[in-house]
């Protein structure tokens, strides 16, 4: 082989890889990149549990004697003391909360 002709196929092969782009179809190109191992995605983590419900109920405070009688049986149905409030500067109530599913729901 002279040195024209292997000159004119180093050109010739040039061209043909600067023009396979444009030549060749573009499904060729995907299915070719789709063939490229993929790594394997982790499943998402689970969904934290829902939040407990709860409900909630006030007793007014009347008289120590009368405000145990009263929160022991509440206690025997699920309730539990959170806080006391002061409403209108005097009186004092009692907050109660449960779970929701402790107890019947009240209607």
């Amino acid at each position: 082989m002279n040195r024209r002709s292997a000159s004119l196929l180093v050109l010739l092969g040039a061209l043909l890889g600067v023009a396979a782009p444009f030549l060749l179809p573009s499904v060729v190109w995907a299915q070719t990149s789709r063939a490229a191992p993929r790594k394997e995605v982790p499943p998402p983590p689970s969904a934290p549990p829902p939040a407990p419900a709860y409900e909630y109920t006030f007793v007014k405070r009347e008289s120590p004697d009368e405000d145990l009688v009263e929160l022991q049986r509440l206690g025997g149905e699920g309730w539990r003391v959170v806080s006391t409030v002061v409403v209108d500067g005097s009186t004092r109530r009692y907050v109660l909360m449960r779970d929701r599913r402790a107890g019947p729901a009240s209607h």
